[in-house]
């Protein structure tokens, strides 16, 4: 008789745990004014929110430089640092003209760090300079069938015609983690980078991704932050055969970012990854979307980083004495920001020339 109620007590603690798990949630709202969440492997779209709106990406972009990295070099060439490359703001693992690197390394610092010039470096060792990569990065746009974007730089600082959308932007993402060294780096929490010369050389590399470790399932993939765009993500996640990727773009702070692709992913995995596509009411747009900048060619100075601007900086444990630090440390007094980190003025280093599309 025991035996019976202690099977008949299993049998109701299995049921119940069933239902709770199978709950489908109501549609989230979010903070983001632009966002979309797709299952993975399909491609199908559960739910978005202003999806086809032009947005700058900010360090999103670096999603783009990676895979193209990858796929041309894989992760053993050899990469030469330049003097301009190093000379980029906010290139915060402290690399120096003349040092090179092993391909892999630069881009987990890249991708975990988002430091501006490592992506300088990659496209200069790729495509011989920024604007023939930033072609490249263009060709591989329509390659996947993004629609309304345009890449002029590997990093993400703002200009004219540098933007993408929620939607576009998944594409480059699903394609991306198609790519299992793409995957092991943005899954990392923290690596050590090393140098080919100086062989001596190292630096700590702290993932900026906040759900990495504190959300479920959570694999990926890269942070953004700039004045111009607000918060930025793509964020991966998968439980059991459900893997999902939502995009958050322009996000009010450093942490609603986060709290919308929470909503985002908790939703897709209560409806099991598909269903009908929930689209929130579009709200009016802004008829002064895109940043104002100046004409290509010239000096573009706004702030552009993967940190959010010090009022609205997550907490860290990091000394703010040190600038590489991961997420925004708690600051004084520090500088508007552009990278994933604050952006320090009148450095004087001239933006690469960006070109319109289709010119």
């Amino acid at each position: 008789m025991t035996v019976f109620h202690s099977f008949r007590y299993l049998l109701l603690v299995a049921v119940l745990v069933t239902v709770q798990s199978t709950e489908v949630l109501a549609a989230p709202s979010i903070q983001a004014e632009s966002a979309i969440l797709i299952n993975a492997q399909t491609g199908g779209v559960i739910f978005e929110k202003n999806a086809d709106t032009r947005r700058a990406p900010a360090s999103l972009t670096k999603i783009m430089t990676c895979i193209l990295g990858l796929e041309t070099k894989g992760m053993n060439s050899t990469f030469s640092v330049s003097m301009a490359a190093a000379a980029t703001d906010y290139s915060d693992l402290g690399m120096k003209g003349g040092e090179k690197m092993r391909s892999g390394e630069l881009m987990r610092g890249m991708m975990l760090e988002s430091d501006n010039g490592a992506a300088v470096v990659v496209a200069q060792n790729v495509s011989g300079s920024v604007l023939k990569f930033a072609d490249r990065m263009n060709e591989k746009a329509k390659e996947l069938g993004c629609r309304k974007t345009h890449f002029s730089n590997p990093h993400g600082l703002t200009a004219r015609w540098h933007y993408t959308t929620a939607r576009d932007m998944s594409k480059i993402a699903a394609h991306a983690m198609k790519n299992q060294d793409f995957r092991n780096i943005v899954s990392t929490n923290s690596s050590v980078i090393h140098w080919v010369s100086p062989s001596s050389k190292t630096y700590k590399a702290d993932n900026t991704n906040k759900l990495l470790g504190s959300y479920t399932g959570a694999n990926g993939i890269k942070t953004g932050w700039t004045n111009a765009a607000k918060g930025c993500l793509a964020a991966a996640a998968k439980r059991n055969d459900i893997e999902l990727i939502a995009i958050v773009l322009k996000s009010p702070d450093g942490d609603s970012r986060f709290a919308d692709a929470k909503k985002l992913l908790d939703y897709g995995f209560s409806v099991g990854g598909k269903g009908k596509i929930h689209v929130e009411k579009a709200v009016k747009a802004n008829p002064k979307r895109m940043p104002d900048v100046k004409k290509p060619g010239t000096v573009s100075t706004p702030a552009v980083t993967n940190k959010p601007t010090p009022t609205a900086a997550p907490a860290t444990n990091k000394p703010a004495a040190n600038t590489g630090a991961a997420n925004a440390e708690t600051v004084s007094q520090k500088p508007a920001v552009i990278s994933n980190k604050p952006v320090v003025k009148n450095t004087g280093i001239r933006m690469p020339v960006v070109r319109k599309p289709g010119a």
